[in-house]
């Protein structure tokens, strides 16, 4: 039998992005460790070995990586989350970086988010061309900045990589997907907010692609010291992606769209953020919040030039 080409760790092997990447690994031969917490994998990958870990203890973390010695950490576990206290994603989404990215001996890739470029109307811009928002309210995407920033402080460039997805779904989405069908089973309406009235671009990211592309950054050196966004190719409005969601989930019933000026939407996202603060809680009691209203009401038009296979 031959030697696998690597051992890599994949951080976050339970959940639905890291257990993509764990079988991208697998099939391509590595030896593959995957870190779970609470959520164990539904379908454990034949050949993968599992351990338990928590990434919010340093110490202890610490001393399972450095017994298991992987050449590639791929770190995809995160607090993914609209809202939730500003220490607990500090302590979720920032120090594990601290404490993984320098016990991988070849290589880190850290699962990042295109949102690093702010919630905004864009225009086209190529996102190679664009910088990161530092204007950023929610802790989500200012600790995978703040997280990145250190990166490149503190590691050699050929020491790590970014993946930076736009929304994730495909096969086993249990997150996006879901949030929408639990507002589809609830309304006869699908409702946008603001001047797009649902023709903006939502830009979506296949799970497959960017399992893909954390195998290619541990196993080339196209994004060493940066990052890369993954965006499918085809272009999806918010409306079009309720509507095809509707169609997959709940054949034959038919939905009105109807549209509200954007602060209805304001007035019902922060509330909704604000009970789930006050409840210190990391989901809201109901949607939208209001930073997945800024997201589905922006016109998110940006398109990847550095990963031009992405989603075709």
């Amino acid at each position: 039998m031959s030697e696998p080409p690597g051992h890599v760790l994949v951080t976050g092997a339970g959940g639905f992005i890291g257990g993509h990447i764990v079988r991208r690994f697998a099939a391509e031969g590595w030896k593959v460790s995957g870190l779970v917490h609470r959520r164990q994998p539904k379908e454990p990958v034949s050949g993968v070995d599992y351990v338990t870990g928590d990434i919010s203890d340093a110490a202890s973390l610490r001393r399972l990586v450095e017994a298991l010695a992987p050449d590639v950490i791929v770190h995809a576990a995160a607090l993914a989350s609209d809202v939730g206290p500003d220490r607990l994603f500090r302590k979720l989404n920032y120090e594990p970086v601290v404490t993984l990215a320098p016990l991988a001996r070849r290589k880190f890739v850290f699962i990042s988010t295109a949102d690093v470029y702010g919630i905004r109307d864009f225009a086209g811009e190529d996102v190679s061309r664009l910088t990161f928002d530092d204007n950023l309210h929610n802790p989500y995407p200012r600790y995978k900045i703040l997280a990145e920033r250190w990166l490149k402080a503190n590691l050699p460039a050929a020491r790590f990589a970014c993946i930076r997805p736009a929304a994730v779904w495909g096969p086993g989405d249990e997150t996006l997907e879901r949030r929408v069908a639990d507002f589809l089973r609830r309304s006869p309406f699908i409702v946008h907010f603001g001047k797009w009235r649902g023709r903006n671009r939502w830009p979506l990211a296949d799970v497959r692609r960017v399992a893909e592309a954390a195998w290619l950054a541990a196993t080339t050196d196209r994004w060493d010291g940066d990052g890369v966004t993954v965006i499918d190719a085809r272009r999806i409005t918010a409306e079009m992606f309720y509507r095809e969601t509707a169609a997959r989930l709940f054949p034959g019933r038919r939905y009105r769209t109807i549209c509200l000026p954007m602060w209805v939407g304001v007035c019902i996202g922060r509330l909704s953020s604000f009970l789930a603060a006050i409840l210190r809680r990391t989901h809201v009691p109901f949607d939208p919040s209001y930073y997945a209203l800024k997201t589905v009401s922006s016109n998110l038009d940006f398109v990847d030039g550095s990963y031009p296979e992405a989603g075709d």
